[in-house]
């Protein structure tokens, strides 16, 4: 990413890790900046203003990487201030997307909006179009991984067993969910990949199911589109990312949290490294990596 104050040219890190964006060449300075980065700032402020809350270091105004206002709108009072943390407690120097993963986020949001709004080819080449967008999205449903069960053996049947009680309760709340956008009354139904019976053939969503889900992603503004994106790929489960929203919708009665939505992305690897062990720096990184990751999806559509 590349947050740049108004009177600094070189961005301070490069691209997006999205779907449909391309990353841009950063120029030699930025590759300097980037191995010999020093603190260039004294004081973060937090200042509201007309068009919503603005984060100034040393007084001047964060942009994107796009280079738009990084504004976040006034019903997003918390995330504001998380922001504001970020930028306060940086454990280092060097500024890396994984250390303000909030900023990263609302910058794609603010770009994404921004360069549609604008309808600007070059500015949609480097942040993807929205369209094709979700229809990439759209395709991590076949291969959800809330719809692939493990063989019943696995793990001495403890994994299946967590599947079935897991899974079950989410599959049959979001094709409820579903079903209000579907045409002509069709039926929702959600298909789902047995191990033990299809083994690896694969999975693929009725033709009724992927056009309900496509009209309910026509309603979404961009920070919940960009939210999903983030959450269906940290969790490789587009219905992980649809929970995400659900649960900062105040009409919406979905029995999850966040660590629910993080538990059954991960239930196989929870069961695997209960049997055979975990590996020190990897399997308890990602464990805390999904977390991170996903509690940043919920932040950036959360409103209070």
């Amino acid at each position: 990413m590349a947050f740049v104050l108004r009177n600094i040219k070189a961005p301070l890190f490069r691209g997006y890790a999205t779907l449909g964006a391309q990353s841009t060449k950063a120029p030699s300075e930025t590759r300097k900046l980037e191995q010999t980065l020093t603190k260039f700032w004294e004081k973060v402020d937090l200042a509201e203003k007309d068009d919503g809350y603005h984060i100034l270091l040393d007084g001047k105004s964060i942009k994107t990487p796009l280079g738009f206002q990084l504004t976040v709108p006034k019903n997003k009072h918390t995330l504001a201030y998380l922001l504001a943390h970020e930028w306060k407690h940086l454990p280092s120097l060097q500024i890396k997307p994984y250390l303000v993963p909030l900023t990263s986020l609302v910058s794609r949001c603010i770009d994404l909006e921004q360069s549609h709004n604008k309808q600007d080819a070059e500015l949609l080449t480097k942040v993807g179009d929205k369209e094709n967008l979700k229809a990439l999205l759209l395709r991590y449903l076949d291969t959800d991984t809330l719809l692939v069960f493990s063989p019943a053996k696995d793990c001495d049947g403890k994994l299946r067993e967590a599947q079935e009680q897991t899974y079950r309760p989410i599959i049959k709340s979001m094709e409820e969910f579903f079903q209000p956008y579907a045409e002509n009354g069709e039926e929702v139904k959600l298909t789902y990949m047995d191990s033990d019976v299809h083994g690896l053939v694969g999975n693929k969503q009725p033709e009724a199911t992927v056009k309900a889900v496509r009209k309910w992603l026509d309603t979404l503004d961009f920070w919940s589109l960009v939210s999903l994106e983030k959450a269906t790929l940290t969790a490789k489960s587009f219905l992980s990312g649809v929970a995400i929203l659900r649960l900062n919708n105040k009409q919406d009665q979905i029995d999850l949290t966040v660590d629910d939505i993080a538990r059954a992305a991960t239930l196989e690897t929870i069961y695997q490294t209960e049997r055979w062990g975990e590996v020190e720096d990897t399997h308890d990184v990602d464990k805390v990596d999904v977390q991170r990751n996903l509690t940043s999806a919920s932040l950036i559509v959360y409103e209070h």
